[in-house]
């Protein structure tokens, strides 16, 4: 089956996303959506970081293939919605904009938002004990790509805490390449109002809320495991 993306969503309130999911043997009949989020290299916290945008599913799902068939695995294609509480913004992001948006991407950030958000990883860092450059924090994405567990310093800043998706390049799993994710908080899981299974339309996906970091978003060979997946109920 071709993998041809979906229409995007003309809906400014409305967010599309795409995961992937491998397993072994015959398809399963059911797949709770918070085991698809193995996607980054190393432990992002309490965000499910899934595809954004029609290039970076397009590569993704190639990059996909590429490593099912080099790991004698299946993978299929989970869609999803985000709802937003408010418009996303056309222009270009500003610090005093994001009271009013709740989906902020990273290649639309005016100077001063990119200074605030390297502000913000400044002073985690900083607590950490550890003194970055300006080299180092010139590029905010190269340094998520190298530590996404500091996405929570995002998800936790009262400027930004109410942000339902935050997209920005990152390391994939299975690609070499950086592709463009959008990360959804735990804790906004229930704006996603609708997910289904691209590739294999008869898999029911399931939208139980994700536990702890730690014990879902299980890794691509633990996924594959699980050779019948999760029942359905």
């Amino acid at each position: 089956m071709a993998l041809v993306s979906t229409t995007e969503k003309t809906d400014s309130h409305i967010i599309e996303l795409s995961s992937v999911y491998f397993y072994a043997g015959p398809a399963p009949r059911a797949i709770a959506l918070k085991d698809c989020g193995a996607l980054l290299n190393g432990q992002p916290g309490d965000v499910f970081p899934a595809l954004y945008g029609y290039q970076s599913k397009q590569d993704g799902f190639m990059a996909a293939r590429a490593y099912a068939d080099k790991n004698r695995l299946h993978f299929t294609v989970i869609d999803f919605l985000v709802e937003l509480d408010h418009k996303q913004n056309p222009l270009m992001m500003k610090p005093e904009d994001l009271a009013n948006h709740d989906f902020v991407s990273f290649a639309r950030m005016s100077r001063s938002m990119m200074d605030d958000l390297q502000d913000l990883l400044r002073e985690r860092l900083v607590c950490e004990g550890l003194t970055p450059t300006k080299t180092e924090l010139a590029k905010p994405h190269l340094l998520l790509q190298q530590r996404p567990e500091l996405l929570s310093t995002l998800t936790a800043a009262p400027d930004w805490e109410h942000m339902k998706v935050i997209a920005y390049p990152a390391k994939v799993a299975f690609s070499e390449k950086p592709l463009t994710v959008g990360v959804l908080p735990h804790k906004h899981w229930s704006a996603i109002k609708e997910a289904t299974c691209r590739l294999n339309p008869g898999i029911r996906i399931t939208l139980e809320p994700p536990g702890p970091a730690s014990t879902d978003a299980a890794p691509l060979a633990a996924q594959a495991s699980r050779d019948r997946g999760p029942r359905a109920r």
